[in-house]
């Protein structure tokens, strides 16, 4: 009987102690799926920048792609008209071959040496078109997408 009364007497303290332990358990419980809705949210916004970022890079290679096809379609009307510029020194050569021989030999030189700058113009001015999309397009991505991670945005100021 004595063992009765003393487990009735210590009754409500292991009660308390449960009650104790419970409370404990969940506050734990609620700790736990604030830090991982915490997480959850981080992981959200950070796909949802990962998206943003990888939406702007395809536009700016979209623009890249569109400014280097803008150039080339520029470089190929210059040498259009190079062409035909050629053409009529082609004819004004053949009509120069048929009043003298002297005047013909120079003909053919200054016709050698305008088809030699044509090539000459055509790959450099191409060069510089390609080149300056290429500059132009990387220093905007980099402005955009490099530069505010790394903190160096004062080189991005024109």
């Amino acid at each position: 009987m004595d063992k009765l009364k003393l487990l009735y007497k210590l009754s409500p303290i292991i009660l308390l102690i449960i009650v104790i332990f419970s409370i404990y358990f969940a506050y734990r419980c609620y700790q736990d799926e604030k830090i991982a809705k915490a997480y959850l949210d981080k992981l959200q916004s950070e796909f949802v920048q990962y998206k943003n970022s990888n939406n702007n890079i395809k536009k700016l290679e979209s623009n890249i792609i569109e400014a280097i096809k803008h150039g080339q379609t520029n470089t190929d009307n210059l040498r259009n008209d190079i062409d035909n510029g050629l053409v009529e020194l082609r004819v004004k050569v053949e009509s120069v071959e048929r009043g003298s021989a002297t005047a013909s030999n120079t003909a053919q030189q200054a016709l050698r040496l305008a088809k030699s700058s044509q090539q000459d113009y055509y790959n450099l001015t191409n060069a510089i078109n390609y080149n300056r999309t290429i500059i132009d397009g990387w220093q905007k991505y980099y402005c955009q997408e490099i530069a505010p991670k790394n903190s160096t945005e004062f080189m991005c100021i024109n």
